[in-house]
């Protein structure tokens, strides 16, 4: 921007009148922050009230924000008129720089949740004409700041690599599947912008908090671990619930299944229909009900084993459970033996009569059966036994 420089007389006079303009720094202002024309002289001519002559006083551009500048302009008066020297006249030169913005930086953009430090360092869109102060917040559950929490940059400078603040991060128990990231911000304050009711805003620096935990272990358990054929009136039941040995960020879903183990078959046992457990994120326990119910029968048997297992679905990361085994205990009791006679009377001279067994109930296993001679009163075959395989009676 450019001002130009005019005199006026009051009235004329005969003599002509010639003023040499000078211009001087005022408030604000550096003699850098402007210029006056290679032409300072402004001639009034004798009989006229009006000068004549271009004297300019030019802004010159910079990139500092800073108050309005204040610009002394004056003139001396030579010739024979007589004319005293003009008061000096004010040109004011205004800022055209809006407040500097802040950005923040980090020294290194991940650090390790475990007590990991880095160190935020701030620079200026711009240069400001009065200091800049920064003040780095903490966020809380992801980095402390230290004792010094400010960054100071001084008039007239976009930067300070003497000053820092060092953030330390903030470890949790918790398996973050992926990395924590959080912003580091702060507030700034400079008191050109106050006194402007500018706002200096702050732009964060991006910043990953490496997590330190392994995957969680998931751990399956049946409550109870042993259950009767039939209890009461119902059969026995058992609930499958898992536990995590730590959180994780991400849900975790298990499928339950249940299959034959030691002296069991497929129809000694049900799973419910329902058989998904679910882990939420950031919770240990899961919710959902799977039961795994014994079926009953009638024949004795050795107890069962059933083995449980699940599969994990989703991405947590999490490794499928070690299965655990229920027990189904048998209810029956050891079958009774009846021996019956084809003839209960045979005649004592040479008579025969066919023994055949029956069991209570069957068993898992095979009975043999020996009949036994008695002494005088009667006698037995060769075969001596009766076999009843397993499952008959």
């Amino acid at each position: 921007g450019a001002s130009t420089v005019t005199a006026t007389l009051n009235r004329a006079s005969t003599e002509a009148v010639t003023l040499t303009v000078a211009a001087t720094a005022g408030t604000n202002a550096a003699s850098g922050d402007f210029s006056l024309s290679s032409t300072t002289t402004l001639t009034i001519a004798a009989g006229d009230t009006s000068s004549t002559g271009t004297v300019t006083v030019t802004a010159v551009d910079n990139t500092v924000d800073a108050p309005d500048k204040q610009v002394t302009v004056s003139a001396v008066v030579s010739g024979h008129s007589g004319v005293a020297a003009p008061s000096a006249v004010t040109l004011t030169i205004r800022d055209d720089e809006a407040a500097p913005t802040v950005t923040l930086a980090v020294a290194d953009s991940a650090i390790s949740e475990n007590g990991g430090t880095t160190t935020v360092t701030a620079t200026l869109s711009h240069a400001s004409s009065a200091t800049t102060t920064i003040t780095v917040q903490p966020e809380a559950g992801a980095y402390t700041v230290g004792a010094d929490t400010t960054i100071t940059i001084a008039a007239g400078e976009t930067s300070n690599a003497a000053d820092s603040v060092t953030i330390t991060a903030v470890d949790d128990a918790i398996d973050n599947v992926v990395n924590r990231s959080t912003t580091v911000t702060g507030t700034a304050a400079n008191a050109h912008a106050a006194a402007e009711s500018q706002t200096v805003s702050v732009t964060g620096a991006a910043l990953t908090l490496t997590d330190d935990e392994g995957a969680p272990e998931v751990t399956l358990a049946l409550s109870p671990a042993a259950i009767d054929e039939h209890d009461g009136t119902n059969p026995g039941a058992s609930t499958v619930t898992a536990t995590l040995n730590r959180a994780s960020t991400e849900a975790v879903t298990l499928t339950v299944e249940a299959t034959a183990g030691a002296n069991a078959a497929a129809a000694d046992f049900s799973l419910s229909s329902t058989t998904t457990l679910t882990i939420a994120a950031g919770d240990t326990s899961s919710v959902g009900t799977v039961t795994v119910t014994a079926v009953d029968n009638a024949v004795d048997a050795p107890d069962k084993q059933v083995t449980v297992s699940a599969t994990v679905s989703g991405d947590s990361g999490v490794a499928a459970p070690s299965a655990v085994t229920l027990t189904i205990q048998d209810d029956e009791a050891a079958p009774t033996v009846t021996l019956a006679l084809s003839q209960s009377a045979i005649d004592e001279s040479g008579g025969a009569t066919t023994a055949t067994a029956t069991l209570s109930h069957p068993s898992g296993a095979a009975t043999t059966i020996t009949v036994p001679a008695m002494d005088r009163t009667y006698t037995v075959g060769t075969d001596a036994t009766i076999t009843i395989a397993a499952g008959e009676t």
